[in-house]
């Protein structure tokens, strides 16, 4: 479960947007010159008219970092007659971000080179964010030939617990000079590297570029309708091969899927993530039972024609799940539940505490209920992944009371499909974090034994969040399951 919190702390959101002006304040001081004249060259650098939905420009603030790189030494100084200019631009709220730099002047071409020497020998470098210092490694990053000459460089560190990466590419193409500085949660995915440096080389060149692709990141996916027999269901969609559909959790808007796991499963499958009834574009059921909602779910799976998908629930979202598995069985391939209950009667209930928890509407409150109190680095890193989402509303307060009251339906067991799990034929995982608050473990065993064949998978040390605590293992075992 996951009340669409949309709110980063604003430590997260602070490192992950100060971070690339590391960097830029690093760099621009030791290779670039005076600013005069680079009104010039801005329609040379990227605009968030290149860039896809959700990414918007920002201020360039380098004054918050600072950047120690001894192994820049040897390209300090400070070149006359250049001119630069600077862009910065967001996803989201807070990460992934880019900054882009470009120059042209005397001998720019020897001045960036030299720099890219610089910093193939550069193993380390310590950046001070507002007072907090950390260590980044640093290594070049092999990196497919953008223009005249290009070179990159992966920079990581970690930042309360936070893993941030870093990838520096350096391009010359014609007269100009310069680089983009994309950073994100961990290691930034290649592909949305290597377009957005392709896009900034053919822009410098040429002064446009195509837009790019909306298809990085399941954050930048637009948000489409699709009418169903049960009414429009809001939905994004991202990657390719067979198609997997993923069902949010009690009070959940379709940005609570961290963009991390959604991309990382994109990589293999046909990701469609939707809103549940009377949240964002969906509309509204009545009454709004679990079984209700799993014929909304397999109204959409006709709309978009995805014939028999593979289908992960998550929560409310893995009871919804079971009885889409149970009401149209031919929709369904494989089955993963994750945090899931019985609709037999015979569910435990999480205690009242944690229930008041959830539904308080307090963040500190609502991550205590998915993450262990020691998951710190875990709970922040998700907020921030969740932050990459534009701004949607919350689910209203009449839709979470009808939410509650079908959860507590299913619990009872007077939905017709929760009584009958025994009856589902799909091949069917089940898994939980050993540190549930929300759904005790006695719930995913007595799941396993009433499905036949199931495979039970728990994860130690985690909590109702476990799928993205240990996002890696997880997204490596449901792939493994799903084949």
């Amino acid at each position: 479960m996951v009340t669409g919190m949309r709110r980063c702390p604003r430590a997260v959101a602070l490192i992950a947007l100060a971070a690339a002006w590391a960097l830029l304040s690093g760099l621009v001081s030791a290779c670039a010159g005076s600013p005069s004249g680079a009104a010039a060259l801005q329609n040379r650098l990227l605009s968030a008219a290149n860039l896809p939905v959700g990414w918007s420009a920002v201020p360039v603030n380098p004054k918050t970092v600072q950047t120690n790189a001894p192994c820049l030494a040897s390209a300090t100084g400070r070149p006359t007659g250049w001119t630069y200019a600077d862009a910065a631009f967001v996803e989201g709220a807070s990460i992934p971000n880019l900054v882009e730099v470009l120059a042209v002047g005397p001998n720019v071409g020897q001045r960036w080179q030299a720099l890219a020497r610089a910093l193939a020998a550069c193993r380390s470098a310590t950046l001070t964010i507002e007072g907090t210092k950390a260590v980044a490694s640093v290594r070049p990053l092999p990196f497919p030939r953008l223009a005249s000459t290009s070179s990159a460089y992966a920079w990581s560190l970690t930042v309360a617990g936070i893993p941030i990466g870093f990838d520096l590419v350096l391009f010359e193409t014609g007269r100009y000079a310069g680089y983009i500085a994309y950073s994100d949660l961990g290691a930034p995915s290649a592909a949305a590297v290597q377009a957005f440096a392709r896009a900034a080389v053919t822009k410098a060149r040429t002064g446009s570029t195509a837009p790019i692709s909306d298809a990085l990141s399941v954050a930048s996916a637009p948000v489409r309708s699709a009418r169903t027999t049960l009414g429009t269901v809001g939905y994004r969609i991202v990657g390719s091969g067979p198609p997997l559909v993923l069902i949010v959790g009690y009070g959940g808007t379709m940005e609570g899927w961290d963009r991390r796991f959604v991309d990382a499963l994109a990589q293999r499958y046909r990701v469609v993530i939707f809103d549940n009834a009377g949240v964002g574009r969906t509309q509204s059921l009545k009454p709004l039972t679990i079984d209700a909602m799993a014929n909304q779910t397999s109204a959409l799976i006709s709309a978009l024609r995805l014939h028999r998908a593979d289908v992960l629930g998550w929560s409310m979202g893995s009871m919804i799940a079971q009885a889409l598995a149970v009401l149209h069985p031919a929709q369904v391939d494989r089955l993963v539940l994750s945090a899931s209950y019985p609709g037999n009667g015979q569910a435990t209930r999480p205690s009242a505490a944690a229930i008041a928890a959830l539904k308080s509407g307090n963040e500190q409150k609502v991550m205590a209920d998915l993450f262990p109190a020691n998951q710190t680095a875990a709970r922040n890193t998700y907020l921030a992944a969740i932050s990459s989402y534009p701004a949607a509303p919350a689910a209203p307060a009449g839709t979470l009371l009808a939410q509650s009251h079908a959860i507590d339906m299913w619990w009872a067991g007077t939905d017709p499909a929760g009584a009958r799990a025994a009856t589902i034929s799909a091949a069917t995982l089940i898994a939980d974090g050993t540190a549930d608050r929300l759904d005790p473990l006695a719930n995913s065993r007595l799941l396993a034994s009433l499905i036949r064949g199931s495979k039970l998978v728990l994860y130690p040390d985690a909590g109702h969040a476990f799928l993205f605590q240990d996002e890696a293992a997880f997204v490596a075992t449901v792939e493994s399951f799903l084949g």
